[in-house]
């Protein structure tokens, strides 16, 4: 990796601790943070890797140095954060998390008073401040003491229990195993299903911050909880990322999903209860418009990203939004990625059919999809995807977040990651090889022009 790698964007400031992401610049950032809120309230969590705890200082510093009054939830989920800072009226928040990135990694994910990742305007108006360095400091007497929130947490599973038929999933009496991920939803996960009355087989669920495995909720990442399962005869398995965020799922057999599969396995629940569109990214699997138009409903697409996903889902006034990552968020009733959520719906599911997760899943039409991730500094990045829409001019490529092209039968995708260095490359398409051709095609076109092999 470049050294001093910094990601700053959509998903916040994210880079290798001790590399570009110092105590310096986390400062900085809290006193821009600080001064955008107006020194209003600020609620902050963190994750469990080691490096939280020390970045927690950083930011409590830079916000009480701007005269914020900080509300602190010490190790909490993003989607508690999400909602602490509209529950107690707050001006925005700070989660410290490295997300789904390894044990190296940490980031500022930042939220606005109404609880959803800055979008793209207030991003820039952070951005203005941090790089203006018009931080508004506040005297010694205005400085206020951290302060922290009683009962949030039960108000938050309250909040989860309002969106769910709590009782009929509470009849069934499901057997569930969940993988933690040694993150921070151990013990409100652990409580939100005690209140379902459901069994819990927990893996990884002791908040260390030592991944048992990389934290991403893929299916190759669910190897353990895909043993479990099965052994322990569980109704369904699932692994949530190390700050909750994100979810991925496994079969009462132990068949480990493609976290492609968590967002439509929530559209039915959802527009079952309440109707209105999907939003979802240029790269989430069509899979996704398949379950909506069953409900009459429409999907939208917008760029890959929270922000921007949930951003686009409350304008078009949309009831689900969400990604192939794992994410996905149920509005207007929350308005951040909540995989505790993801997965009371996933029960509330298996209730109403009757039908166990293999049996859901064989009724959602199937798809293929093969993703490739090229390491690719920031500096090369954006001239490789300008020379891939210039060899792909003839393809009509959509262009509004990296280059997306589409035939009937498949589509590809090539884009820069928004949280590390790297080219991700995305097909999907009606057979299997048909997909791995576009990725294998694009991935060569890809090194050929990183290389200087391709011809303008």
């Amino acid at each position: 990796m470049t050294l001093r790698e910094l990601k700053i964007g959509a998903s916040g400031v994210r880079g290798v601790v001790g590399d570009a992401l110092t105590p310096e610049l986390i400062v900085s950032f809290a006193c821009a943070f600080g001064t955008w809120c107006g020194a209003g309230p600020v609620v902050i969590g963190r994750d469990t890797r080691r490096s939280s705890t020390a970045l927690r200082a950083a930011v409590v510093s830079g916000l009480l140095s701007t005269g914020s009054r900080v509300i602190d939830l010490g190790v909490s989920p993003s989607p508690l954060v999400s909602f602490a800072i509209r529950d107690l009226g707050a001006s925005g928040g700070i989660v410290i998390t490295g997300s789904h990135n390894d044990a190296s990694w940490n980031a500022l994910k930042f939220f606005g008073p109404d609880g959803a990742q800055l979008n793209t305007a207030r991003n820039g108006e952070l951005l203005d401040i941090y790089h203006g360095a018009a931080f508004e400091l506040a005297a010694w007497d205005r400085l206020i003491p951290v302060d922290t929130a009683s009962n949030v947490e039960d108000r938050y599973l309250e909040y989860l229990a309002s969106a769910l038929d709590v009782d009929l999933i509470r009849r069934r009496r499901f057997k569930v195993a969940v993988d933690f991920t040694n993150g921070a939803c151990g013990s409100i996960g652990s409580r939100f299903l005690e209140s379902l009355d459901c069994t819990l087989l927990p893996v990884n669920a002791e908040p260390t911050g030592e991944f048992a495995h990389p934290p991403a909720p893929t299916a190759a990442n669910m190897r353990q909880v895909a043993t479990l399962a099965p052994l322990f005869d569980a109704d369904l398995g699932a692994a949530l990322n190390v700050d909750g965020d994100r979810i991925g799922f496994v079969t009462g057999e132990g068949t480990a999903l493609s976290e492609e599969y968590s967002l439509p396995l929530v559209v039915t629940p959802r527009l079952r209860r309440r109707p209105g569109p999907v939003v979802t990214s240029y790269s989430t699997s069509g899979m996704v418009e398949a379950l909506a138009r069953s409900h009459g409903q429409r999907v939208i697409r917008g760029p890959v990203g929270e922000s921007h996903i949930v951003d686009l889902g409350l304008v078009e006034e949309a009831v689900v939004a969400g990604e192939g990552s794992g994410g996905v968020a149920i509005l207007p009733l929350g308005v951040a990625y909540d995989g505790l959520l993801a997965l009371g719906l996933v029960l509330e599911e298996m209730a109403t059919s009757g039908r166990t997760l293999a049996e859901i899943v064989e009724g959602i039409p199937r798809l293929y999809m093969r993703k490739r991730e090229l390491p690719c500094p920031p500096t090369l990045v954006y001239r490789v995807i300008e020379r891939f829409r210039r060899h792909h001019a003839g393809d009509a490529p959509d262009c509004t977040d990296g280059v997306r092209l589409s035939w009937d039968d498949a589509w590809l995708h090539v884009r820069a990651s928004g949280t590390e260095p790297l080219l991700r490359i995305i097909a999907e398409a009606s057979t299997r090889e048909r997909a791995e051709v576009l990725v294998d095609e694009a991935v060569v076109l890809a090194r050929r022009i990183t290389f200087g092999h391709e011809g303008s």
